[in-house]
């Protein structure tokens, strides 16, 4: 069952100990003193050794200190006189299992030889489950480590032209999330712009997103409507997603330069900000459609909208990261609120618009953000 090293210069303590512990069924070997234990350790592994405390040259916590620099899981039972007590707790501070006191009662000892392998054999599946813990959060972070690269790339690039400027940060919760963004100029006169923003967070969020970003892209460089788009995307949740209630908020639009429109359709998404500069106004573009994956609907059936822009003016798209951000007391921030850090800052720059915006909600959260956040500012010259 277990091998077993007894060490003890009383002959007729080794040979009594080691035909109990044989009887039981494990391999037993015997020292007549502790100075031969360093050389026999380079022979032979232990699952326990049985020490004496005094034997003549080198005693059992020179043996303890011997055995435990070889190898800490295996376990050392001291045994000693009854004078020296004191000296055995101390064995046990260094890492001894137990103490007996001679003379030996046989039925304690065979209980606390048990009660120490058992002791030994925990440890080591501990040390093995811990092993596996800490390969698998190596290998989760690894994974989570390439999956914020794969998720970075799939972030647009900022859009410069003569007269439009595109500007996008993303700030993802824990380096992945659920939100996905698409910027596609046409090279004649139409950019499209489509936000995503997939229900929950973190891995299983991002997965999706992986696996839609394609589908999104294709459709609008098929130069397809935005209610197209809403519709067809729907329909390919219910085929790819079939009873995994997956849902998504979505706003996309065509920003006709030619023409000064927005043309645009939402479902369920946070309303798109519109600054018209001449007025130095803030309107609300409402979503005009249900969420993404909450029922199948013919394609009839998904609105969209006009607006005609004016030189300067300026579109903000967004996840609800932003307008769900929480203050001291719980408040959320709101779009009123967002609305207001825009009022001091839409004079600025794009990038400086999205950086006033990020240090507005960090003054106003004391906590980190509780999920993804993107923004997406066009800005017509």
């Amino acid at each position: 069952m277990a091998n077993i090293l007894i060490v003890d210069d009383e002959k007729s303590i080794t040979y009594l100990l080691s035909e109990v512990l044989q009887k039981d069924g494990h391999d037993v070997r015997t020292l007549s003193d502790g100075k031969m234990v360093k050389d026999d350790l380079r022979k032979h592994h232990y699952d326990l050794v049985v020490s004496d405390l005094h034997m003549r040259q080198v005693g059992g916590i020179e043996v303890l200190k011997t055995v435990k620099n070889k190898d800490e899981n295996t376990e050392v039972l001291i045994l000693t006189g009854h004078g020296t007590i004191s000296t055995a707790v101390e064995a046990m501070k260094l890492s001894a299992f137990e103490f007996l006191t001679k003379p030996i009662d046989m039925e304690e000892f065979r209980l606390k030889v048990q009660k120490a392998l058992e002791r030994r054999s925990f440890k080591i599946k501990i040390e093995r489950q811990q092993k596996e813990i800490r390969e698998q959060q190596e290998m989760i972070r690894r994974d989570l480590q390439l999956a914020e690269h794969v998720q970075k790339s799939l972030v647009p690039k900022p859009l410069h032209l003569p007269n439009l400027e595109v500007s996008v940060k993303h700030l993802p919760m824990i380096g992945v999330g659920g939100d996905f963004a698409d910027i596609y100029y046409d090279g004649i006169e139409n950019v499209y712009l489509t936000l995503v923003d997939v229900t929950g967070h973190g891995i299983t969020a991002a997965l999706l997103v992986n696996r839609i970003c394609s589908e999104i892209r294709n459709l609008v460089r098929d130069k397809r409507q935005p209610s197209s788009i809403l519709y067809t995307l729907n329909d390919f949740i219910f085929e790819a997603f079939e009873g995994m209630a997956t849902f998504l908020t979505m706003f996309c639009g065509i920003l006709n330069l030619r023409k000064k429109s927005f043309t645009y359709a939402g479902s369920a998404h946070p309303a798109v900000i519109l600054w018209r500069s001449r007025e130095n106004k803030f309107l609300k573009l409402e979503s005009q459609n249900i969420i993404i994956g909450y029922e199948k609907r013919d394609e009839n059936r998904f609105l969209q909208d006009t607006v005609m822009l004016g030189a300067e003016d300026k579109l903000l798209m967004y996840t609800d990261g932003i307008i769900e951000t929480e203050d001291a007391d719980g408040k959320q921030l709101g779009i009123n609120g967002f609305i207001n850090f825009l009022k001091s800052s839409i004079y600025l720059p794009g990038d400086e618009i999205m950086d006033t915006i990020l240090n507005g909600i960090n003054e106003f959260s004391p906590q980190p953000i509780k999920d993804d956040v993107f923004l997406i500012l066009a800005g017509l010259k």
